[in-house]
């Protein structure tokens, strides 16, 4: 997909339009922004080289889509204060590691008091923010999940990753196993019996992580009570353990249910969210001590009466949105496939999906096997109600490791990019647009390194804003291949990778035309309906 082609589908984009009157209602023309603009973004930066500049604790980062600008920084909760053993850290019980890392995952904001909630995979926590960033409290997991304290438990599995607020008002928190190159308790045997040097068998494999059925069953779905900020249940590994449940990573509401991405499942779960939680279980101040209470499970004050694996905690999974039809649920193109995902305002599903050109088997690593190059990155959209792929929007190959994704409102800065809000008779501006983060971004970049444009996979993670209209999905030959045919792309200086599509604006990561350079590693990202306060 071209960027000319893409310009196209957004003027002609009715569909998806709000009326036009709207827009003159709310002063489109004075703010020079699409009316009904939704919100900032915020974005977990895990700080890792060779994508961020340097390695770091981890930081989450705001970024004011009307005018492009990077908004407050969320520092590190655990750390590089005057005072680094304040509240938060007390608040652990000597859980956490402090002085530590932080390396944000999920992210989450407008919860009681607009308050935000940060979770942390290095320190298995979550954190409670006010909007100036300030830490309020903080809940570690690592008692539950039963790894080690202190610095021997950083970054140890199982480890949390995506959040979400229920409708009940409750927090859920992804709980991922599986085994990483940078855990330190990944198993050191592959499934195959083999062994590596570095004593983690994950570097055998090409992205070095795989699952295993045992690594499946710890995958859960943890419920935080707002006002305790402690655990008070579970979603657990349905009971027919299908292997598509793997390690838990987005998190989403519909009205049918909540959807599990399942990052080496290459499935969404979608869960009747109502069943397998306790009737205690079901809002904000739900695990409250109340009179004559003949479930304290729930409700007595020590954290450690919560336990996991009851049965009555098993998900209902209510049907699989599968990403890989026809293939086996064990097949190995599912592993290391999604990550997050959103819904459009027609509940449209969009996901992120590294599906690559081969399946990249033990063994499989380096020059001549399995490198970066064999990623397709792509989003996968599935129309409201339907149980696979409609069609793909397929990303230029500089787009790399995606992480973070979010329907939300065209941004000011897209809408100046496709010729400003009085494009269309003034409606072009008024859709849905797609945010992308990822840890390598380099839109237009050569996969043979020839430089101009730019070579592929290098420094530097960043936020991509997308088109979402069906007439700029890829064509169904799927010609976003990456390879260097056909006709030149109308983005960038020298155009390359015909058919894939390409950003409409640009967020934080390495500008090839000013030079600037903000260089991230992107998690989770989300909308923030109530901005930090500058």
């Amino acid at each position: 997909m071209k960027f000319k082609k893409q310009t196209k589908g957004l003027v002609y984009g009715i569909g998806l339009a709000l009326v036009a009157g709207q827009a003159a209602a709310h002063g489109l023309d004075d703010v020079g922004a699409p009316a009904c603009l939704e919100a900032n973004f915020m974005m977990a930066d895990a700080m890792n080289a060779p994508f961020a500049a340097a390695n770091g604790p981890g930081q989450v980062l705001e970024v004011n889509i009307v005018t492009g600008a990077r908004g407050i920084t969320v520092a590190n909760p655990f750390g590089g204060s005057a005072d680094p053993y304040g509240p938060v850290c007390e608040n652990g019980s000597g859980n956490l590691e402090c002085p530590g890392p932080f390396k944000p995952t999920g992210v989450l904001s407008g919860g009681l008091n607009g308050h935000a909630f940060i979770s942390s995979a290095a320190q298995q926590a979550l954190t409670e923010f006010h909007r100036d960033g300030t830490p309020i409290r903080t809940v570690s997991y690592r008692p539950l999940l039963g790894n080690p304290t202190g610095p021997a438990g950083r970054g140890s599995l199982p480890r949390p990753l995506g959040t979400q607020m229920m409708p009940n008002g409750n927090i859920v928190q992804a709980i991922c196993d599986a085994n990483f190159f940078n855990a330190s308790n990944s198993d050191a045997v592959s499934p195959n019996g083999n062994t590596h040097p570095s004593g983690n068998a994950s570097n055998l494999f090409f992205p070095p992580v795989y699952q295993t059925a045992a690594r499946s069953a710890n995958s859960r779905i943890l419920v935080i009570d707002q006002e305790s900020m402690k655990v008070i249940d579970e979603y657990s590994q349905p009971k027919h353990k299908d292997a598509r449940w793997t390690c838990a990573a987005g998190i989403a509401f519909t009205g049918e249910g909540m959807g599990l991405s399942m990052f080496h499942g290459a499935a969404i779960a979608m869960v009747d969210w109502k069943a397998g939680i306790g009737k205690y279980s079901r809002g904000v101040g739900s695990n409250k001590v109340k009179k004559n209470d003949d479930d304290d499970e729930h409700h007595d004050d020590d954290d450690n009466l919560f336990e996991l694996d009851k049965k009555k905690n098993r998900a209902k999974v209510i049907r699989w949105i599968d990403l890989r039809p026809g293939k086996p649920a064990d097949d190995p193109s599912r592993r290391d496939s999604l990550r997050a995902w959103g819904l459009d305002e027609d509940g449209t599903i969009y996901v992120t999906d590294r599906e690559r050109s081969r399946d990249c088997l033990e063994g499989e690593v380096g020059p001549g096997g399995c490198n970066p190059s064999v990623f397709r990155q792509k989003v996968q959209v599935v129309d409201y109600g339907n149980s696979s792929p409609d069609r793909t929007i397929g990303l230029d190959p500089g787009v790399n490791v995606i992480a973070g994704i979010r329907p939300n409102r065209m941004s000011a800065v897209a809408c100046t990019n496709i010729g400003g809000p009085g494009v269309n008779g003034g409606t072009a501006c008024d859709v849905e647009t797609l945010l992308i983060a990822a840890s390598a971004f380099n839109p237009g970049c050569s996969v043979t390194g020839v430089v101009p444009p730019a070579e592929c996979f290098v420094q530097g993670g960043g936020v991509g804003e997308y088109s979402i209209l069906p007439a700029d999905a890829d064509a169904t030959d799927g010609t976003c291949t990456g390879e260097q045919t056909g006709a030149q792309s109308t983005y960038g200086a020298g155009g390359v990778n015909s058919g894939c599509a390409q950003p409409i604006a640009t967020f934080l990561g390495r500008n090839n035309v000013t030079g600037n350079e903000d260089m991230v590693d992107p998690r989770m990202l989300m909308v923030i309906h109530e901005a930090f306060v500058q």
